[in-house]
């Protein structure tokens, strides 16, 4: 019966741990989509058509630390197409950028610290992964595997914080659209983005990680500390066996 009962706790251990890693590992990439893609938000363009109604152009996506133009339409003052495109960039590319072509811009504490919490929601999810993923090769206390599920959920608190973008500069007044604004010629270009964004994919990929690191924790809190596995998966093979399921032992062995 103890016996059983070992085997039992053994088999719901492993997988717990199996869980935890996949929702950390999953939260670890969704996570790093949305802090550091350019898809977070975007903030679309419209224009007018020649019947006169608004028709929907491209639009500027935008992540915490970088930047994209999507098919946006240029248009010089009189609302008619023009060719000027040296702001439309189709991959990402980084706001620190602005700097060096000597554009001033300006960003609020808001954006600061949606840069430091994406940057620590990734580090400290990535640290906590990498101390479970080698819970079944050297085992754990009940301590250090209580740390790792508090660890997880200030990760979804890091990770939750990053989505206030949304009241951040870069929806409200963004950079690019802050340096559109101040030049004549490309005014009317500003003047065609709305003044909000709209959530992108790489929005809604820091909600689910940010679910999935609540999830990872929970798990690991409300669940006991797996034991290092009797197999030592982590430093030895299986080993063959015949038909009689008996372990075979290497040629050299058996030569002896």
């Amino acid at each position: 019966m103890a016996k059983n009962k070992k085997q039992g706790y053994s088999l719901v251990s492993q997988h717990v741990w199996f869980s935890v890693t996949i929702l950390g590992l999953l939260a670890v990439i969704l996570g790093s989509i949305a802090n550091f893609g350019c898809r977070t938000v975007s903030i679309p363009q419209y224009r007018q058509g020649s019947t006169g109604g608004i028709l929907r152009g491209g639009s500027l996506d935008s992540g915490p630390f970088s930047y994209r133009s999507n098919q946006i339409v240029f248009v010089n003052n009189n609302g008619t197409p023009t060719n000027t495109s040296e702001f439309a960039f189709d991959t990402c590319r980084y706001y620190s950028l602005l700097d060096n072509f000597g554009h001033e811009w300006d960003q609020d504490s808001l954006t600061t610290a949606i840069r430091v919490f994406a940057s620590i929601a990734v580090l400290f999810g990535t640290v906590g992964l990498g101390g479970v993923f080698l819970v079944p090769c050297f085992g754990t206390s009940v301590f250090l595997w209580n740390c790792y599920g508090i660890f997880f959920l200030l990760t979804s608190i890091f990770q939750g914080l990053c989505l206030t973008i949304t009241s951040s500069t870069l929806c409200t007044n963004n950079p690019i659209l802050q340096i559109l604004a101040d030049s004549s010629r490309t005014s009317a270009i500003r003047d065609s983005f709305v003044n909000e964004c709209e959530v992108y994919a790489g929005y809604k990929c820091g909600v689910v990680a940010t679910v999935f690191w609540i999830l990872a924790g929970l798990l690991t809190l409300m669940f006991p500390a797996p034991e290092k596995w009797q197999d030592d998966w982590c430093s030895h093979p299986p080993q063959e066996t015949d038909d009689d399921h008996s372990i075979v032992d290497p040629p050299e062995e058996r030569s002896r």
